[in-house]
C-alpha cells in the first residue's frame, strides 16, 4: 500500500534499522520487493550503484541506512585493494549496530562494488568449467529472487512465477528484471526482436529484417551490461513451453548466437548453465553447440568491440554447419566435409598444423605456451566453424597453436578414453605401459594421436628446441591435460 511504501522510505531516509532479523531476511530473500511495482520517475532518478549491486547479488538489504551507502562503497574498495581487513562483526560495517557475527547478507566487500560487476565483462581464462548443479540452479530459482514483481488487472494481482518464466505470445509491457529507466525501451524492443526472430508473431518479417534485428540485439547487449541478463532471461522464457517446435529451435539457436556477442553475468551464468542442461533442447547437435558456447564464454568472456555485419554473417552460419569444435571424433571423421578423404584426418587438424609451420612456429619462442591474441583466435575459430578456409588474416603462429589446443580440449571425448585414465596414471614412466594403453585406443583416436606425435616430434629437434625453448617436458605439460582428462566432473571428487 502507499502507506507502507512511505513508511519504508521514511525508515531509509532517517537511518533507522529494522530490529526484527527474521522479518528482514524474509524481505530480502523470499521474493522481489513490492516497491518495484511501478517504474516511477522518483525510483529511476535514484537508480545508482546500490540498486545495481543489490540486483546482481540477488539481495536488497534495506536494513542498511541510505546515509551509509557511500561509506560502505568506500570501505569495500579499500578491502578489495587490500588496504584494510575485511570486517568480521556487524559493528564494523558503516551504518550498522550491534556486535554479533555478520551473516552472508550483511556485507559484500568485493561483490557490492560496481567495479566487480563490470569486471565480469572482461576475459577470464581462469573461470572454472564445473557444471552447475541443476538442483540448486535454474531459471525459476533465478527468477524468484531477480525478477521484478509483476501485477495486473484492476485488483493488481501478482503474476505467478511459473507464468513469468514461461512462453507468452503477448508483447512485454515492462522488463522482467529491475532495469534503469534508460534501458526500458531497449528491453521491450529486445523481446519484440526475439518474438519476430522465433516466428511467434504474425508480422511478415524478411530475412534481411531478421538479420538487422539480431545485429541490433547483439550490439545492444555489448553496449549495455545491465541489458545482457534481461535478454537471456527473455529467451529462456520464450523457449520454455513454446507450442511451436520450430520456433523453440530458432530460439535456442539465437541463444547460441548471442553468446558469441556477450556473456551473462556471473550471477546468471550457473542458472543458465543448469537451464540448458535440463531443458528439452530439440537436437543433440544443438545441445552440444550450446554447451560449447557456454564453455567458451566461461574461458574467454565476451566481446568488447561491437559486432560487424560480416562477423554476424559468420556467426549465424555456424549453427548450420557440422560441429568442428566440441564434436565426437568418430562423427568428425565420418563427415565428408570435415575429413580429408586421402589421409583420413580431420581437416582442421591439418589446417592448424600447416599454419603453425608456414608462419614460422618452429622459430617462435614459447610456441604453445604463449597464447595467441584473443581477438585473432576468436575470429579464426569462427571462420573454421563457419566452414571457411581463408586464413590470410593470421600472421602469428601462436593463433593456430592456441586453436589446436582448443580443438583437442573441446572434443566431446578425449583422444585417450577416460576408461584408460587409471592405467595411464598408474605407471606414467613405464614405456611398455604407455604402448599397451595406446593399443587399446579406438582406431580413429590412434590415427590422430600418431599424426600429432609426429608433428610434435618435429618440434623436438635440437635446433628447433633452441629457438622455441619448448622441450619434451614443456610440450607434455601443455598437451597432457587435453589428451588425457580426469573423468571426475566434481572438484569434491
Amino acid at each position: 500500500s502507499e502507506t507502507a511504501l512511505e513508511t519504508l522510505k521514511e525508515t531509509l531516509n532517517t537511518g533507522q534499522i529494522a530490529e526484527d532479523n527474521t522479518q528482514c531476511e524474509a524481505t530480502t530473500t523470499t521474493e522481489p520487493v513490492e516497491e518495484e511495482d511501478e517504474y516511477e520517475d522518483e525510483q529511476h532518478d535514484h537508480f545508482d550503484e546500490t540498486h545495481i549491486s543489490t540486483m546482481y547479488l540477488g539481495h536488497a538489504d534495506y536494513s542498511v541506512p541510505a546515509s551509509a551507502t557511500a561509506e560502505t562503497f568506500r570501505r569495500s574498495e579499500q578491502v578489495r585493494r587490500g588496504d584494510v581487513a575485511r570486517p568480521r562483526n556487524r559493528s564494523e560495517v558503516p551504518g550498522s549496530g550491534g556486535g554479533e557475527r555478520m551473516s552472508a547478507l550483511d556485507y559484500f566487500p568485493r561483490q557490492n562494488s560496481i567495479n566487480s560487476v563490470m569486471m565480469h565483462t572482461q576475459r577470464n581464462r581462469s573461470m572454472p568449467s564445473i557444471r552447475a548443479d541443476s538442483r540448486l540452479y535454474g531459471m525459476r530459482t533465478f527468477a524468484s529472487t531477480q525478477f521484478a514483481a509483476q501485477k495486473r488487472g484492476f485488483l493488481r494481482r501478482k503474476v505467478p512465477l511459473e507464468e513469468m518464466v514461461s512462453y507468452t505470445s503477448e508483447a512485454l509491457a515492462r522488463p522482467l528484471m529491475n532495469l534503469p529507466r534508460e534501458l526500458m525501451r531497449d528491453a521491450t524492443r529486445s523481446f519484440r526482436v526475439i518474438q519476430r526472430y522465433m516466428g511467434n508473431v504474425d508480422d511478415a518479417v524478411t530475412p534481411e529484417e531478421k538479420f538487422s534485428d539480431v545485429l541490433w540485439l547483439c550490439n545492444a547487449g555489448i553496449r549495455a551490461l545491465l541489458l545482457r541478463d534481461e535478454v537471456f532471461c527473455q529467451l529462456a522464457k520464450q523457449v520454455t513451453g513454446n507450442p511451436s517446435p520450430g520456433a523453440a529451435e530458432r530460439g535456442w539457436t539465437l541463444l547460441g548466437v548471442l553468446l558469441y556477442a556477450f556473456r551473462p553475468t556471473q550471477l546468471l551464468l550457473p542458472h543458465l548453465d543448469a537451464f540448458v542442461d535440463a531443458a528439452p533442447v530439440p537436437t543433440l547437435r544443438l545441445r552440444r553447440f550450446l554447451r560449447l558456447q557456454l564453455g567458451r564464454v566461461k574461458r574467454a568472456g565476451g566481446r568488447i568491440a561491437e559486432m560487424s555485419a560480416s562477423e554476424l554473417q559468420l556467426v549465424m552460419a555456424v549453427p548450420l554447419q557440422p560441429l568442428v569444435f566440441g564434436g565426437q571424433l568418430d562423427e568428425i571423421v565420418g563427415c565428408t566435409d570435415l575429413v580429408n578423404c586421402h589421409t583420413g584426418l580431420p581437416r582442421v587438424l591439418e589446417q592448424l598444423t600447416t599454419l603453425i609451420v608456414s608462419l614460422g612456429g618452429d622459430r617462435t619462442e614459447g610456441l604453445f605456451r604463449v597464447p595467441g591474441d584473443s581477438d585473432a583466435v576468436a575470429l579464426t575459430r569462427l571462420r573454421i566453424e563457419a566452414g571457411q578456409t581463408d586464413f590470410s588474416h593470421v600472421h602469428d603462429p601462436n593463433v593456430p597453436a592456441s586453436l589446436l589446443k582448443e580443438w583437442l580440449r573441446d572434443l566431446a571425448e578425449p583422444l585417450v578414453p577416460e576408461s584408460l585414465y587409471e592405467q595411464c596414471v598408474s605407471a606414467p614412466d613405464d614405456p611398455a605401459t604407455a604402448l599397451g594403453v595406446m593399443s587399446l585406443m579406438p582406431e580413429s583416436s590412434m590415427h590422430v594421436l600418431k599424426f600429432l606425435m609426429r608433428f610434435l616430434a618435429g618440434l623436438l629437434l635440437p635446433d628447433v628446441q633452441e629457438r622455441t625453448k619448448m622441450g619434451a617436458s614443456n610440450l607434455a605439460l601443455v598437451f597432457g591435460p587435453s589428451l588425457l582428462r580426469n573423468p571426475a566432473s566434481d572438484l569434491k571428487n
